[in-house]
């Protein structure tokens, strides 16, 4: 047995009937129950069970006849983790009867990481494509009025740092960002005639502009890679004390992703020059929004604002005169 030992075929005859086992008894298992479904008769298991056994010790000895040759490779350690590679995989294995296999599963990686390397290539390309898509998207909202021109873009670009500072995971806080770039796709369908009324909308009017959320979900309810989006266009003009639309829900029945996307919305509609309403100054917005925080806003969502404002991280261009106080208006819309 000491011989037995030194060759070191008795340590790949254990490894082996291991390996062979490991693979083996699952199977055994399986055939139990089903057998056992369909007629219990555990004397014939049993008997399965110890010819696996000896189909796994036969497998094992015939394993350990070919590791005589194998000494060189414990010698170079690969077995123990010293070689790291494929390539050092084959030098280690070059003169040993599995170098054929060695060159073999060495292509295999190699053409599996080009595969992998051309088909991450191509998501890239179609991630590129569908996010200059939704760009086109949302430009044409802002578009149909003057003073929408960018507001999409900025209300993205707000929840992105807020998703941010509030800290959402890489994939979340771009999701956020993706829909909030697209949070007004539905006001596609609402009438150039209402779009740039300067006077109050009559009650059919404004509720045809409640309904662009739910525009905006259909729009892309077809598309299933974007599903994702659709519940932060779809809930971002609801309030925390259910006040809001299209469906009226409260608090955490509103999606983070839409909470946060309300908070850019408004903070963006407050700080840019409408027909309804001049701009305000930043701080103040804060302070209006900080108000309102638990009966319409997330307060965790208002807050990461303020700290962002606070710090500078947001700046807000002024083109136009800024109100330190609530400046006269003639609204349109309840926003």
């Amino acid at each position: 047995m000491s011989s037995f030992r030194q060759s070191g075929t008795f340590v790949f005859l254990v490894s082996a009937t291991a390996l062979s086992l490991t693979a083996l008894i699952p199977c055994v298992f399986y055939a139990e129950a089903v057998w056992m479904h369909v007629h219990p008769v555990w004397p014939r298991v049993l008997v399965g069970l110890l010819i696996s056994l000896a189909l796994g010790w036969l497998q094992a000895a015939r394993f350990a006849r070919k590791m005589s040759g194998f000494k060189r490779i414990l010698m170079s350690g690969m077995l123990t983790g010293a070689v790291q590679d494929a390539e050092q995989q084959v030098r280690a294995l070059r003169y040993s009867p599995f170098a054929d296999i060695a060159e073999a599963w060495l292509a295999t990686t190699n053409s599996l990481q080009h595969a992998y390397h051309d088909k991450q290539m191509q998501v890239w390309q179609q991630t590129q494509t569908l996010a200059e898509l939704m760009r086109m998207f949302a430009k044409a909202v802002d578009e149909r009025t003057p003073y929408l021109r960018g507001h999409s873009e900025r209300v993205a670009a707000y929840a992105e740092q807020i998703a941010r500072e509030m800290g959402l995971p890489t994939h979340e806080t771009e999701r956020v960002r993706l829909a909030a770039l697209l949070h007004d796709i539905g006001s596609l369908g609402i009438d150039d005639q209402i779009m740039t009324k300067e006077s109050t909308l009559t009650a059919e009017e404004f509720d045809s502009v409640k309904a662009h959320p739910l525009r905006g979900a259909a729009i892309l309810r077809p598309i299933e890679s974007l599903h994702d989006l659709i519940p932060g266009l779809e809930f971002h003009h609801e309030a925390l004390d259910g006040s809001g639309y299209p469906y009226g829900v409260k608090a955490d029945e509103i999606p983070l992703m839409a909470r946060i996307i309300a908070v850019a919305d408004s903070f963006d509609a407050m700080t840019t020059w409408r027909p309804y309403q001049a701009p305000m100054d930043p701080k103040y917005t804060i302070e209006v929004m900080e108000r309102l925080a638990g009966k319409r806003y997330d307060p965790q969502v208002v807050a990461a604002l303020h700290a962002l404002v606070h710090r500078g991280a947001i700046v807000v261009p002024v083109t136009r005169p800024v109100f330190d106080q609530d400046p006269p208006r003639r609204l349109r819309l309840v926003r």
